[in-house]
């Protein structure tokens, strides 16, 4: 499978609508598959912040370990050793984080997906949630569209997948703007997108509430606690450029890395898997014991040690967190662990963003963060558009002023990828590069 983010969602092609009644035929059924994709999602992030909680906290606090990297070694192992027999079940747990978002995994084939990816957040490996997410919509949406015809039941798939991840977002014009740009990548049809729509409101409403009931959504991504930012200076642009460049290059060192471990993992999965486990406690010894980094900024998604993150004020401080976290998040990538990879590379691109306003005396982390995010996530995922909308709409109550700063960032970070993936394919093949 090609390591393009949208290459997973072309098998969901269904046929132009023909008429009215089959357009309000597949509204109604996207509403309803959204508001089950939504609640399914919570339940399940709830789940996994329930467990990460209970095993990195209650029980190493009652056991006055907490914090100790030998026992979060262990809790890697077992979930590596989770992941090991979850590989002989149907579907051998999935694509990895490295192929794509999986938008075409046949239902059979969810459940291992979903138990190594279970076991993978629990046990704190820097990865997100949004991939189990969209492997629970889809699988949603081929259940209940197991008796339509192929191209409807993928349909429907697709739609209750983009439901389901929208959950993390925190707004579901984020999501829908990525739809937006598969359609113009022409990897996903344009009639796809009164039917995600859709799905994402009726969705939404049951992450924020309605009336008196509240929602049921777990923590969304979220970045706090930046400074307001309400007017541009021109030194900040060129800075902000140079914020880009520096957080596109650290996503394509961790995916590079990932690639580096997936291709050892294809000869020795086993030993590649709990190899990751050791390195990423190893890591994570060095970070916290020998420089005092927090465990939640080098463990998983990111979310949780954003905070801590962004109120560091130490420049070497931030320099550890963004090499340990770009160490555990490629071996993560690679080595088999089940996730998604945006939060941990929103993560980086902050992490570059509030290094770089460190740096350089009486610069704005927000604006800072805003070309970070952006840059780190178009190199990574290739979706320049939905990466400059992720950067806004992430840092935008700091002031509308960071938008430039997230539109110039995601094209920097799409233009290094472009031109890494363009010396990769003249490596791998000289003589039609030639030609």
């Amino acid at each position: 499978m090609s390591n393009d983010a949208v290459d997973d969602v072309k098998h969901a092609e269904t046929e132009q609508v023909a008429n009215p009644k089959q357009l309000i035929a597949s509204v109604l059924a996207a509403a309803v598959i959204g508001i089950l994709a939504a609640i399914f999602a919570s339940f399940f992030l709830g789940l996994v912040e329930a467990g990460q909680h209970a095993f990195f906290h209650t029980i190493p606090h009652s056991l006055g370990i907490e914090g100790n990297p030998i026992y979060v070694g262990g809790l890697l192992l077992i979930a590596s050793l989770v992941i090991f027999f979850a590989r002989k079940m149907i579907g051998h747990t999935g694509g990895g984080p490295l192929t794509g978002f999986h938008f075409d995994v046949p239902a059979k084939a969810v459940p291992s997906a979903l138990i190594a990816a279970f076991a993978s957040l629990v046990a704190g490996v820097a990865l997100g949630p949004e991939a189990p997410l969209i492997l629970l919509g889809v699988a949603l949406g081929g259940i209940l569209f197991a008796r339509r015809p192929e191209k409807v039941r993928k349909a429907m798939m697709f739609v209750g997948g983009a439901a389901a991840i929208s959950a993390v977002f925190g707004n579901p014009f984020i999501t829908g703007f990525m739809i937006l740009e598969f359609v113009a990548l022409g990897a996903v049809p344009a009639v796809m997108i009164l039917p995600v729509f859709t799905a994402l409101a009726s969705g939404y409403l049951v992450t924020i509430g309605i009336w008196n009931i509240p929602g049921v959504s777990a923590h969304p991504l979220t970045v706090p606690g930046l400074p307001d930012y309400p007017h541009i200076n021109p030194g900040d642009i060129l800075v902000g450029l140079g914020v880009a460049v520096l957080a596109g290059l650290v996503a394509l060192i961790a995916r590079k890395g990932g690639e580096f471990v997936d291709r050892l993992s294809q000869k020795r999965s086993t030993l590649v898997l709990f190899g990751a486990a050791v390195v990423t406690a190893i890591v994570l010894a060095i970070a916290e014991g020998v420089f005092g980094i927090n465990q939640d900024q080098i463990l998983f998604s990111g979310n949780s040690g954003m905070p801590g993150l962004i109120a560091e004020t130490s420049l070497g401080a931030v320099l550890v967190i963004i090499i340990a976290k770009t160490l555990t998040y490629s071996v993560a990538l690679g080595a088999g662990f089940r996730g998604g990879p945006i939060f941990p590379v929103t993560f980086l691109g902050v992490a570059v963003g509030v290094f770089v306003a460190l740096l350089v005396p009486g610069m704005n982390a927000s604006a800072m963060a805003a070309a970070g995010i952006a840059a780190a996530s178009a190199a990574f995922l290739k979706l320049p558009a939905t990466s400059a909308l992720l950067g806004a709409l992430l840092i935008a109550g700091t002031g509308p002023a960071i938008a430039p700063f997230a539109i110039f960032g995601a094209v920097i970070g799409f233009v290094i990828r472009l031109v890494a993936d363009a010396r990769n394919a003249k490596v791998a093949n000289p003589v039609a590069s030639q030609g």
